[in-house]
């Protein structure tokens, strides 16, 4: 089943928004949070708060090689931003991460990839992840959920994951955990990662957790 990226949200009880923001929306605080990791994860995006998220990581000393993934999707709508067309979003994430200080000899890139799923199988062709043992990942707040659910089922079980979150901007308001449903177009996108993470639990493609 094909699940719109917003789709028609229908009326919530309070119980019902605490269930699908608990799934959702991953809280660091609930996982270790180490000095430094083996490694930096980067789910592909076309947001800039992803670079700028992931260079503050970089630059507080969280992890010295990194993992960018994400190709190009032809008909994804992408942030008025996007100046780059149809450049694999890895490429434009690494161009910035470089312009804030990121040394380029530090990026492993993933190019192919077009969702979350692919992002990490992908990746799994050109990263021995045998060989680390703590992980960080930088996901968007909201999909953060099914992010952690999809590397759960793929990665080796010894491997110590922890997000990064990265707070994008839908019509100019941050997607957060406490304000979520306060706003119609935040309330379809966060409904929507609610239903892939019950969908794609069924079709077997992310961990039941």
């Amino acid at each position: 089943m094909s699940i719109p990226k917003q789709p028609t949200v229908p009326p919530l009880s309070k119980q019902e928004i605490k269930i699908i923001t608990d799934l959702t929306f991953l809280q660091p605080a609930d996982f270790p949070q180490l000095e430094s990791y083996d490694l930096l994860f980067v789910f592909g995006g076309s947001h800039p708060e992803i670079w700028q998220t992931v260079a503050k990581a970089y630059h507080e000393g969280k992890a010295k090689q990194l993992l960018i993934t994400g190709g190009y999707m032809p008909g994804k709508k992408r942030p008025d931003s996007w100046i780059y067309g149809t450049t694999p979003e890895a490429h434009v994430i690494q161009m910035k991460l470089i312009e804030l200080g990121v040394k380029k000899e530090q990026i492993i890139i993933e190019d192919r990839s077009t969702n979350s799923l692919e992002n990490v199988r992908y990746a799994k062709e050109i990263f021995d992840f045998d060989t680390i043992q703590t992980m960080l990942f930088a996901s968007k707040a909201f999909a953060s959920g099914r992010q952690y659910r999809t590397l759960k089922k793929y990665l080796p079980d010894h491997v110590l994951l922890s997000p990064l979150l990265v707070h994008s901007t839908l019509q100019n308001k941050k997607v957060t955990r406490d304000d979520w449903m306060k706003e119609t177009s935040h309330r379809s996108i966060v409904y929507g990662e609610y239903l892939r993470i019950y969908e794609y639990g069924k079709k077997g493609d992310i961990a039941l957790l």
